[in-house]
């Protein structure tokens, strides 16, 4: 009779709310398992996996600190689960705590340390920093290292935050007559401000996602929900973005199945992307505040004033609620909205995007 083989160093923490956290002790380290049954088949490859990881060096920062904290939890599923670009924003925001405050210990931190540090940061670095003290102190508490969240209850700082402001008409003319059809700062252009995708999603889209009906879907790297927008021809509601549309044609290079590359062909990094736009844009004399993210505000208003439901627009650009969408039209021009919605009303031909298109 053929015996069970027992899987050795195998840790199981259970949470007060019911959920489990598998893990594979190699060494001194842990590394997170799929909660399966052990004789389950991705359970034994993650376990296997897991053996074959060379093992972590030994943390620089001393046990029960804020710095050894992050480097736990930048190994915890919590931070896992998260998409490849939040992390790296993330990262970089948790880097820079484990700098400024990684000698101090867990159990001493309270509130008013809390507020000290993010008081010295702008509104909108300090909320960013706040939400990270707030996901490690949560994982601190989940794994038993602290009792109480000395996070809770403490206020996002005052002031406002300065959002990425919409293009205007002018600037986006402008911006065209300086970068010629052809040019890599065109063709970057006319793609994000046509699709309105982030900069994460608009560095690798192309041909091969358009399909044969020519709509443009594509999967967001942040939110994973689709988009769906019209490549080849409009729907009759949008003829009023058809100056746009032939602009965005023009530019979609015949040559290749990726839009935005460099000019060695190359794709471009996402970060790199933003601050390419803004160069441009600064080379094109427009001011400072004119980003790609910018462009996705002006083609949501765009959209808004052509009559465009808020269903229509969320499909387009990927938004997930009305909220996000309110946010992105605020500065639309309000009296094209209430004409572009007139004129649908008494045409009666309006045709709401897909949610989706495969």
């Amino acid at each position: 009779m053929r015996r069970s083989i027992r899987l050795t160093g195998i840790k199981v923490i259970t949470k007060p709310n019911g959920r489990r956290y598998m893990y594979r002790r190699v060494g001194s380290s842990l590394h997170p398992l799929p909660d399966l049954p052990e004789n389950h088949p991705e359970f034994l490859a993650a376990y296997a996996a897991a053996g074959k990881t060379p093992e972590r060096k030994r943390s620089r920062h001393a046990q029960g600190s804020i710095g050894a904290l992050i480097e736990q939890y930048l190994r915890s599923q919590d931070y896992s689960r998260m998409a490849p670009s939040s992390r790296a924003v993330w990262r970089r925001t948790l880097d820079r705590i484990s700098t400024d405050r990684g000698a101090g210990l867990i159990k001493d931190l309270r509130a008013d340390h809390l507020r000290k540090d993010i008081r010295k940061l702008t509104p909108g670095a300090a909320s960013n920093r706040l939400k990270a003290w707030r996901s490690i102190l949560r994982f601190a508490v989940d794994e038993g290292m602290i009792a109480a969240d000395p996070s809770a209850g403490l206020r996002k700082p005052r002031g406002e935050v300065t959002p990425h402001r919409q293009w205007t008409a002018d600037e986006i003319t402008a911006y065209r007559k300086h970068w010629p059809e052809g040019s890599p700062e065109r063709i970057a252009f006319e793609v994000i401000y046509w699709t309105g995708a982030r900069c994460v999603d608009a560095a690798r889209l192309g041909w091969q996602m358009v399909d044969a009906d020519g709509w443009l879907g594509y999967t967001q790297a942040k939110t994973k929900g689709p988009a769906t927008c019209p490549v080849r021809t409009l729907p009759a509601w949008a003829q009023r973005l058809a100056d746009d549309h032939r602009k965005f044609l023009a530019a979609l290079p015949a040559d290749r199945l990726q839009w935005i590359v460099t000019r060695t062909g190359k794709p471009r990094s996402v970060k790199g992307l933003s601050q390419w736009i803004s160069k441009a844009a600064s080379l094109a004399k427009l001011p400072d505040d004119c980003t790609a993210h910018g462009l996705r505000k002006a083609r949501a208003a765009a959209l808004a004033e052509t009559g465009a439901t808020a269903s229509q627009i969320g499909a387009w650009t990927g938004h997930q609620s009305l909220s996000e969408v309110s946010h992105y039209t605020r500065q639309a021009d309000q009296k094209g909205i209430l004409g572009a919605e007139r004129e649908q009303n008494t045409v009666n031909r309006v045709e709401k995007f897909p949610n989706q298109r495969n």
